[in-house]
């Protein structure tokens, strides 16, 4: 078995303080997403389906665990005994907390606590849930896992399970992309204009009425139309009931939220003017934020033997842009670069796989004293066509960005990447891994794929490839993917002076007219006949300029509503996203459990074991009763990974493997399925170093309690 560079290097290389914590959460959400269906279906953690409302069971609230599921002492939070994790609670609006479990105004401590601010459970005492929506018995609770602060009714307070939250998808550009996300007063109010023969232009019909001041009854927020990126700006939408339905043929799911933010009171709704005002405004309407508007650009560029005309040409083009410059826009462009090659475990001759030649990003003129001469492409030969493309994106998204800047990143080759799985391939990462933490990170990239007729076999790879990396958010038909004819250098040169001058020409006129204006100039010439702006840059600048409009809109909170995870007038967008809050405390466990499955994987291939035999093996010196591992039928049984993986209700191939399935695999699966996790390893310590984009649901809370929206995908 060839083993690749990224298979050496172990999450036991490195302390991984990040824990993955499901903080008693919502329920689960049949087939949503990535999630596995629960009806008819029981869980570790209770029957999931069993939902207060769903589907018109009337039965207990899901999140209500029975006595002999948890272990409460009253001095520590209480803590679920299938998965080990603490029990948390979610407040209603208006709910107090007392100092006794008696519901007097003498007792109040806390009046008036944050709405949906997970607090934690101390102690349940004569829980009645038997009434339905009116559930009798009391909770004591606590800010921090310091102390309980006090006692609160079981109306008042929704348990909450397995930390699913939904997130708002990016809404695309103006005219293309979806509408506001819509809340609904009650489950009957949505699904009247969801089973409406004419849905979408009953729900037009409302928007517009919205826009006019004219409120419907049953409508009690919305979405703002600007962005909120939930990895910039921490909102809270845990999903407290959910119903399945078909639209169109597809599923779609009607979700009651509770809304909340972090260090915020006070209900959003559309009645409060301030709210909608704000609610209302375009995506594209940046106004007096614009005159702050700074750009970073990083070109990945492919260094192989070919490619020194193309290093040129793109050192030309950074020059005539820098000649474009006025006093206003010269300081607010900084660049980068990283070029890229092969393996050097193949051909050592090459020098370096990639190599960031500018760890602090730099002005122009730098920029083109590296590019003329640091960027130099290698005479030595690889040893296929491929090349690591991956591996470049990979080092340019670790670039010292700066921080509120729109992201760009320029990306020039002329062979595909080596996939995962490859020896060759250094990160075990492919171009889905790479476009999740492009679109976490924001940067925009735009792919410019140089043709050569000599090798037409690698063409469709190498552009599904850069079609999937340059993706356009927010518009997952359209890419930012150029191909030019890599023989046809005058081709490449008028474009890389097209992309580097539509770049500068959108920052100044942004600057200048305080909104997106790249619409009209990508879709036809503007006045006085000059060169109309390409549709890539156009695009990209446009979701970009979404994202830093977005900055300083305030999602809705404070309230409870339903609304649909696809957009109302064309439901084949969705609109809302699952995720899962992830903290940095429990869970290096994680990180080190997955090592040890990499390692079984490799051992089980070399010793030609049957894999939980590798897999005792290798768990033998860490875990108490490493005979029990042979006793599980999926490595999800084993006892090997964190319990409360178990309980969340999603599809995973990594957790479904047994023994017949390992040795029914060819050596590419179990080579994929081993490059898969260790991907997915790298992933978690890129997001563990983001200091910035972990957040704190309560003031009080320790560092090691703060959480991170991590989206399913990213899961084992």
């Amino acid at each position: 078995m060839n083993v690749s560079p990224v298979a050496k290097r172990h999450v036991s290389m490195f302390t991984l303080s990040l824990g993955i914590v499901l903080m008693c959460g919502a329920p689960a959400l049949a087939d949503l997403s990535a999630l596995e269906g629960t009806v008819g279906h029981s869980s570790p953690a209770s029957a999931l389906w069993d939902l207060e409302g769903a589907h018109g069971h009337e039965s207990p609230v899901a999140a209500d665990l029975r006595e002999d599921e948890i272990r409460c002492s009253g001095e520590v939070p209480c803590v679920e005994i299938a998965t080990d994790l603490p029990v948390r609670g979610l407040p209603r609006p208006f709910s107090h907390v007392y100092r006794e479990p008696r519901a007097e105004e003498g007792m109040i401590v806390l009046a008036n606590v944050p709405a949906f601010r997970p607090l934690y459970v101390f102690e349940r005492r004569d829980l009645d849930f038997t009434q339905g929506a009116d559930p009798r018995g009391w909770y004591r609770v606590g800010a921090t896992r310091a102390k309980p602060d006090g006692w609160m009714q079981a109306r008042d307070l929704l348990e909450w399970r397995q930390a699913l939250l939904v997130s708002y998808t990016h809404p695309g550009d103006a005219i293309e992309g979806r509408n506001p996300v819509l809340m609904f007063r009650d489950r009957q109010a949505l699904e009247s204009v969801v089973d409406d023969m004419d849905m979408s232009g009953r729900a037009k019909a409302i928007y517009q009425g919205i826009g006019k001041g004219e409120v419907p009854e049953t409508v009690i927020s919305m979405e703002p139309a600007r962005f909120v990126d939930i990895t910039r700006q921490f909102y809270m939408l845990p999903i407290i009931d959910w119903q399945e339905t078909r639209i169109h043929g597809d599923d779609a799911r009607l979700l009651q939220l509770a809304a909340a933010v972090p260090r915020q009171r006070g209900a959003d709704t559309l009645d409060d003017e301030a709210y909608r005002t704000q609610s209302l405004m375009g995506r594209t309407q940046a106004g007096a934020s614009a005159r702050d508007l700074n750009v970073d650009i990083v070109f990945v560029i492919d260094t192989t033997r070919s490619m020194q005309p193309f290093i040129d040409m793109t050192r030309e083009a950074v020059v005539r842009m820098t000649r474009q410059f006025t006093a206003e826009t010269t300081d607010r462009f900084r660049f980068g670069l990283v070029t890229f090659r092969d393996s050097t475990d193949v051909i050592p001759a090459l020098e370096y796989v990639t190599r960031n030649h500018t760890p602090t990003l730099v002005d122009s003129n730098s920029l083109v004293d590296l590019l003329g001469n640091s960027a130099r492409a290698t005479q030595v030969g690889s040893l296929d066509y491929a090349e690591e493309v991956f591996a470049g994106v990979d080092t340019a998204l670790r670039s010292q960005w700066r921080e509120g800047a729109l992201r760009f990143m320029i990306l020039v080759g002329d062979a595909s990447s080596h996939p995962k799985g490859h020896p060759q391939n250094v990160t075990g990462k492919d171009e889905v891994d790479l476009r999740r933490e492009l679109d976490d990170a924001q940067v925009h990239l735009l792919a410019i794929h140089l043709q050569d007729p000599r090798a037409v076999e690698d063409h469709p790879v190498a552009q599904a490839q850069f079609a999937r990396l340059s993706r356009i958010r927010g518009d997952e038909s359209h890419s930012a993917l150029e191909a030019v004819d890599a023989f046809k250098e005058a081709d490449y040169q008028a474009l890389a002076d097209r992309v580097t001058r539509d770049i500068n020409k959108l920052l100044t006129t942004t600057i200048g007219a305080g909104e997106v204006v790249a619409e009209g100039a990508a879709n036809g010439a503007p006045a006085g006949g000059a060169e109309p702006v390409l549709e890539s840059v156009a695009s990209l600048w446009k979701a970009a300029m979404v994202e830093y409009i977005g900055r300083d809109a305030n999602p809705p909170k404070d309230v409870v509503a339903w609304s649909l995870d696809r957009d109302l007038v064309n439901p084949a967008d969705r609109a809302l996203d699952v995720r899962v809050l992830v903290n940095r405390e429990q869970l290096s466990t994680l990180a080190q459990s997955l090592d040890m499955v990499v390692q079984a994987l490799m051992r089980a291939e070399v010793t030609q074991a049957q894999f939980f035999e590798a897999l005792q093996g290798v768990a033998g010196q860490t875990m108490k009763r490493p005979d029990e591992i042979g006793q599980g039928a999926r490595l999800a049984e084993t006892g090997l990974l964190p319990a409360f993986i178990q309980s969340l209700p999603y599809r995973s191939d990594i957790l479904s493997l047994t023994d017949e399935m390992f040795a029914s695999m060819t050596t590419e699966q179990r080579s994929q399925l081993e490059w898969s996790i260790l991907a997915k390893l790298e992933q978690y310590r890129a997001i563990n170093e983001q200091v910035d984009a972990w957040f704190r649901l309560n003031d009080a809370d320790e560092d090691r309690d703060m959480v991170y929206p991590l989206h399913l995908d990213y899961l084992p």
